[in-house]
């Protein structure tokens, strides 16, 4: 008898499943979609159901609604999270309390530009995954309003300059983050 019809006729048995986590090891996380990009397909699946129905302009400005209030949300539990310690809301506490594994969801290159911190996120987890379903230019949406208002959440001192991988025709976005006083 094969598994289907095993399952259909006696249902499960700690026997049957027995071998699971043995066969789930062999096949590691090769079916896996990694970390933050099985929040890349769910809202870009989302984002392409909103514009498909309202239409390109209410649909998105009905993401950037709902983006913007989840990206100040996510600022503002980690400003919360950093006044829980006692500590400053700087932009070094940012980056250690935030709330997602960036080394793992985003790789990147930083540097530093007269006192800036300057990123080139070179792959993401949330763009590439939404990339994996032809939805890129859906996850596109929510790349474009969330980090400046997850910072507006946190600590609207700190300045984000942002130019997104599908605004500059180049397979990675670049981050300059700024917090000096004096104008460049």
């Amino acid at each position: 008898m094969d598994d289907l019809q095993r399952e259909k006729d006696d249902g499960f048995s700690w026997d049957y499943l027995g071998d699971v986590p043995q066969k789930k090891q062999e096949v590691g996380d090769r079916y896996q979609t990694p970390e933050f990009g099985l929040a890349g397909q769910l809202f870009a699946s989302v984002a392409k159901v909103a514009i498909d129905r309202l239409g390109q302009q209410e649909g998105e400005s009905l993401l950037r609604e709902a983006v913007e209030y989840f990206g100040e949300q996510r600022g503002r539990r980690i400003g919360e999270r950093v006044d829980e310690q006692g500590a400053r809301r700087t932009f070094k506490n940012w980056l250690i309390h935030t709330d997602v594994d960036t080394d793992r969801n985003f790789p990147s290159v930083p540097d530093l530009d007269d006192g800036d911190l300057v990123v080139e996120v070179t792959d993401c987890s949330f763009w590439d995954a939404a990339a994996a379903w032809g939805l890129e230019e859906y996850a596109g949406i929510y790349c474009k309003f969330a980090d400046h208002t997850i910072l507006k959440g946190y600590n609207p001192d700190i300045r984000l300059q942002l130019e997104p991988r599908g605004s500059s025709g180049e397979h990675h976005c670049n981050f300059r983050y700024i917090t000096k006083e004096h104008p460049r």
